[in-house]
């Protein structure tokens, strides 16, 4: 494949930000490594797996983000996507709901992860990986394995598809045996689930594939990606069960299942209003996007991260919610601005704002790029979703 302009500054760019950083390593550690390294990416990654803050060399890092790290990663996250388009585009998948569907368990194994890595589930030098940003690189490589070999499958054996099949199924066999290893019999987690569950888990990924094969005649990327999702899903749900009907590991504040229904209402309300006042609107053709399932799912996953950063931060209600935290500097500064509420009113009105402009307004403009928008509202949708998962569980689970 022909490199492009973008790819030669992107290859250069990286290159120069190693050479600069090894280079200034050599000449001064303490600056490149305790001031810069340490301080902004690898420091908060130890501190959020011990709990607290982690010093090195006298260099405090504290749990959380900082500024430049979110700078740093936000930077990671364009270019990826970019990447990432260029490849579902190289492989001919249609990037829509249905994708965003296939995607789904993996998102979702993201929050509920790091929420078994709030608990004390995992030891270290495991907890490294269930922490941000690695868990969302480990994520993003089961992601695109097994997104290539679902289009494999898809579109490269269309013959023999019975023995096609088999082969799928023993790949599934091959990753429950290793998960098997790493949540009923490693050492390094702090609760065993019983074998049986694995391997329910993964006859349930292989259920799933086995029947839309039966319902299609077909082996679809889409369903691999599903169901393989499942796979690494299954397991960190049935811990997370487990743990709020007692079965602990470590200690709690106590269940809160009624905070997870209250967030969970509110963001089904907004949801359902915005759906209702389109779907009856008689502007079809200003507000018929706020009725399409993926602009919805944007606005869902953004007002379960906003409601909750606000009820578990300022409990508006009373309820006795133990104190948390906001890790992210810029919604700190915009809830600390109005006592909370303006952080999630302010994701409702960014999140309407983004359809109007991709939908209403530059509909026209983008239509031959349908495949980039719909990665785009993924990307959005994730961004709300993963973080707002992670602290309902949180909260739930009283971690």
């Amino acid at each position: 494949m022909k490199l492009r302009r973008t790819d030669i500054a992107v290859i250069i760019s990286l290159f120069a930000f190693i050479l600069i950083l090894f280079v200034g390593y050599l000449l001064n550690p303490s600056l490149i490594y305790d001031q810069f390294i340490w301080r902004y990416y690898w420091g908060p990654v130890v501190a959020d797996a011990a709990n607290h803050a982690a010093s090195y060399h006298g260099v405090v890092a504290n749990e959380g983000y900082t500024l430049v790290s979110e700078i740093t990663y936000g930077i990671i996250v364009v270019v990826a996507l970019y990447y990432i388009y260029r490849l579902l585009k190289k492989l001919e998948i249609s990037i829509d709901w249905g994708f965003c569907l296939a995607l789904l368990p993996f998102i979702l194994f993201g929050p509920f992860s790091r929420a078994l890595e709030d608990t004390g589930y995992f030891k270290i030098p495991l907890t490294y990986w269930f922490i941000s940003p690695l868990i969302y690189v480990q994520i993003a490589v089961y992601t695109i394995f097994f997104l290539v070999i679902g289009w494999f499958f898809e579109k490269k054996n269309k013959h023999n598809i019975k023995e096609k099949l088999g082969l799928l199924i023993t790949i599934y066999f091959a990753v429950t045996l290793v998960f098997l290893f790493l949540w009923s019999c490693s050492s390094l987690v702090a609760y065993k689930l019983h074998p049986i569950l694995i391997i329910l888990c993964g006859f349930t990924g292989i259920a799933m594939l086995l029947f839309d094969y039966h319902r299609r005649e077909k082996i679809t990327a889409n369903m691999v990606l599903f169901s393989s999702g499942l796979l690494l899903l299954l397991p960190s749900v049935a811990l997370t069960s487990l743990w709020m009907v007692g079965e602990r590991w470590n200690v709690s504040t106590g269940v809160r299942v009624d905070v997870l229904c209250i967030v969970s209402f509110l963001a089904s309300l907004t949801v359902f209003l915005t759906w209702f006042v389109a779907k009856f609107s008689k502007k079809k053709n200003v507000v018929e996007p706020y009725t399409k399932p993926l602009n919805l799912a944007m606005l869902f996953g953004h007002m379960t991260d906003g409601l909750t950063s606000y009820f578990s931060i300022y409990d508006p209600l009373g309820m006795g919610i133990p104190v948390y935290g906001e890790k992210h500097p810029i919604p700190l500064f915009l809830m600390d601005l109005s006592g909370g509420l303006l952080f999630p009113v302010l994701k409702f009105v960014l999140i309407i704002l983004i359809i109007y402009l991709l939908d209403v307004i530059y509909k026209e403009d983008l239509k031959d790029h349908e495949m980039f928008v719909n990665l785009l509202k993924i990307g959005v949708f994730i961004l709300g979703i993963a973080p707002g998962s992670r602290d309902i569980l949180r909260v739930s689970m009283g971690v």
